[in-house]
């Protein structure tokens, strides 16, 4: 439950401050100021709902999450506490969101919403005490109710007669007939009578639940603020009446007929369009981007909806199939393919969300509740584990490595083809993106984290003259990592990062070497050999500050394990020591890297993007050097930390944030060229300069960047390099087992 808390917390400021968009100056006194006046809790209706909605979790899933740590009262009151100062800091942050409306009346609400979750546990705990979110049982019950849910929302009732009226008239004055509706709701009451089977077995009336909940849902609907019933809607209540008994009655397996069912709705529905595009296609890669735009009663109903269609679909495959993963990894192959179709359809919006829907509700749906055990008086002695030979490590490691490679080069091979994608990643390899073209590309991405480890198992076993040997093997590494570029990628693309030619032209006509250099050049005369050799030195400059820095922070990781280092305080101490000692070893090199790739740079992509006069005055530079940093630090503690995966991904989803800041800061908000105008952001994520993204487009194009780093990083550091090279006992074992 407290990962559940955690994810509840995340999505709530996800919710509140989408879409991201930060700024500052005179307007936001102004802003303050009308947050000052709003403490009237009489808003609009939606909002009020709205906000009472996204805190109703909160309050459920913390009060669950704490009751290992505390009892009674103390609880209740613990989550009333952190969540007003949840709500009360989100109201202050959306001063400075141009696009959100802060208000103290929120607060309230967001409390009102908070004390709803905590009675609804309370209510639970004292009537239903064996029900769980994590019980087999009780997850048939969860998506009954998600369904009426999508129903009857808002909950609001109304006793007007016209309100009445107006939702009948699509069914009196213009009945027509949509299919994907028609299907929705015949398989959601099929379900819901299915997965209620249990509940009234005992009682009269298990034999007209389905009549009973169906048929009283039209009137009841109508009862309800904002909805209406059709033609359709009407036809799959009494579709849904006579299918039933049949199925009731057959020997079918239901769980897989019901799942084969429930494709076919979530398929045809998603696809239900009249009308095709092959031009400006787009595909959106921020989530719950369209559910945080535009009507919230329209969004919620969605919502829920979607809950209910795939919650149902995981659990019937849970039920129905072995290898849950494999057909959860179907199922979410099965969304993201809907989705790619939806880029062609005129009437839909493609989109990322639905795949991470599913991802989510499988994760909470496949989840086993471990049962307590009881203590036994004889306690057997534990039998020894047989340690697995060296040599089927080997090859699980090997495995692991070559699916990683193979997993990296088919995602770039899909994703260099969608639309939107910026037009240097899309002509970034050679061969027009062939498959042999990308394969050593995902060696260079694995490589480049691979190659950390390896650096600082070296520093360890050589202690003697880091401040020699430590640049030396960075160099060594950043030398294999040119090589796969430059077999991988085109030469235009290295020609940007790396710029042009000039050293050799600056050797003979300036004598900027003096004597020496031109000495040199008439023993090499050849200039390619100066060229390539150019190349190289200013491609080492650019990127070996990224391995410097991710060295450093891997070898004191590595110094804690060696040591066995327990205590915060004492692994701080230690990184308070060792850091500024190694610090000063690669501090000559980092500035001799300042110099070559940046002061004497002799590309436009570096000297007209870096902003030169950023924030406080500092250059933009310094910037993008503590974002270097931050995403150092964040992929080795990924890697080598121990703490449970919700922190991690917490810290890199709050490290995220705070990178895309310093980007901005550390690129030209306006660069003029080619009669353009356009930022340096724009530039790196944007599809071309011509097309300008929203802002908070091009934040989930850095985070969805940014977090795929990271965790290609860490997942690289895994891998020590020594320990995949077969040993003389690795190749002795494997002969001795034939």
């Amino acid at each position: 439950m407290r990962k559940l808390f955690i994810f509840i917390i995340c999505a709530i400021i996800y919710g509140s401050l989408f879409p991201f968009t930060f700024v500052s100056g005179d307007g936001v006194w102004e802003r303050w100021n009308i947050l000052y006046n709003s403490f009237s809790p009489f808003t609009s209706l939606g909002d009020i709902l709205g906000n009472i909605v996204l805190f109703i979790p909160f309050g459920f899933f913390g009060v669950k999450s704490l009751r290992i740590s505390g009892a009674g009262r103390k609880i209740y009151f613990r989550i009333l506490i952190y969540g007003f100062f949840l709500a009360l800091i989100i109201q202050l942050i959306q001063v400075y969101i141009p696009s959100r409306s802060p208000a103290i009346a929120d607060v309230y609400w967001n409390m009102a919403g908070i004390i709803l979750g905590l009675g609804f546990a309370r209510f639970l705990k004292e009537y239903f005490p064996k029900f769980s979110l994590t019980d087999a049982a009780g997850i048939p019950v969860i998506l009954s109710f998600i369904w009426l849910l999508s129903l009857f929302f808002p909950f609001v009732p109304t006793i007007d007669f016209q309100e009445i009226k107006n939702g009948l008239k699509p069914l009196i004055l213009d009945p027509s007939f949509q299919g994907n509706i028609f299907l929705i709701g015949l398989t959601g009451w099929l379900l819901f009578a299915h997965f209620t089977r249990d509940i009234f077995q005992r009682n009269s009336l298990h034999r007209f639940r389905l009549p009973i909940f169906a048929l009283l849902s039209l009137p009841m609907r109508l009862l309800i603020l904002g909805n209406n019933i059709d033609l359709s809607d009407a036809m799959a209540v009494f579709g849904a009446m006579i299918i039933w008994p049949m199925v009731a009655r057959s020997r079918l397996n239901r769980e897989k007929f019901f799942a084969i069912l429930m494709m076919i709705t979530i398929f045809l529905n998603g696809v239900w369009s009249p009308h095709f595009i092959w031009h400006n296609l787009n595909f959106s890669w921020v989530p719950f981007s369209g559910f945080l735009e535009g009507s919230i009663f329209l969004n919620a109903k969605a919502l829920f909806l979607k809950a209910f269609l795939y919650g149902s679909l995981v659990y019937l495959l849970k039920s129905g199939w072995p290898h849950i993963r494999l057909r959860v990894f179907m199922a979410f192959s099965f969304i993201l393919m809907i989705e790619i179709l939806q880029i062609f359809m005129a009437a839909r919006t493609a989109e990322i969300t639905d795949p991470l829907i599913i991802l989510f509700i499988s994760y909470i749906i496949t989840r086993k509740k471990t049962a307590p055990t009881t203590p036994k008086q004889d306690v057997p002695k534990k039998p020894v584990q047989r340690k697995e030979p060296s040599y089927i490590l080997l090859k699980r490691k090997l495995g692991l490595l070559l699916g990683s490679i193979a997993l990296i080069t088919i995602a770039l091979s899909i994703l260099i083809k969608l639309p939107g994608v910026p037009y240097n990643v899309s002509e970034l390899f050679r061969l027009d993106g062939m498959f042999i073209a990308i394969l050593p590309f995902a060696v260079f991405i694995i490589w480049f984290g691979m190659s950390i480890p390896l650096i600082s198992k070296r520093m360890l076993t050589i202690p003697d003259y880091h401040f020699i040997r430590f640049p030396i093997w960075v160099m060594g590494s950043g030398l294999v990592s040119y090589l796969l570029l430059k077999i991988s990628v085109t030469s235009e693309t290295l020609a940007d990062v790396t710029g042009s030619n000039n050293i050799l032209w600056f050797v003979k006509n300036h004598e900027i070497w003096g004597k020496p250099g031109l000495f040199l050049t008439g023993i090499i005369p050849d200039p390619e050999v100066w060229n390539s050799l150019e190349n190289l030195v200013r491609f080492l400059a650019l990127f070996s500050p990224v391995t410097f820095t991710l060295c450093l922070f891997y070898f004191i990781g590595d110094l804690v394990k060696k040591y066995e280092i327990t205590g915060i305080w004492s692994q701080l101490r230690l990184y308070a020591i060792s850091l500024p000692i190694y610090f000063l070893y690669i501090l000559p090199w980092l500035f001799l890297c300042k110099i070559i790739a940046f002061d004497y740079s002799s590309t436009d992509n570096l000297n007209e993007l870096i902003a030169r006069d950023s924030f406080y005055g500092l250059g933009g530079g310094m910037y993008l050097y503590l974002l270097v940093i931050l995403l150092s630090l964040n992929s080795v503690w990924v890697s080598q930390s121990k703490r449970h995966g919700i922190f991690k991904i917490t810290g890199t989803f709050i490290s995220g944030i705070i990178t895309w800041y310093l980007l901005n800061l550390g690129l030209e908000a306006n660069v003029e060229k080619y009669g353009l105008t356009f930022s340096g952001v724009d530039f790196l994520l944007g599809p071309d300069r011509k097309i300008k993204l929203d802002e908070t487009i091009l934040f989930m194009r850095w985070f969805i960047l940014y977090t795929s780093a990271i965790a290609i990083l860490a997942w690289g550091m895994k891998f020590n390099i020594l320990s995949l090279l077969p040993t003389r006992e690795t190749v002795t074992a494997q002969a001795e087992n034939g």
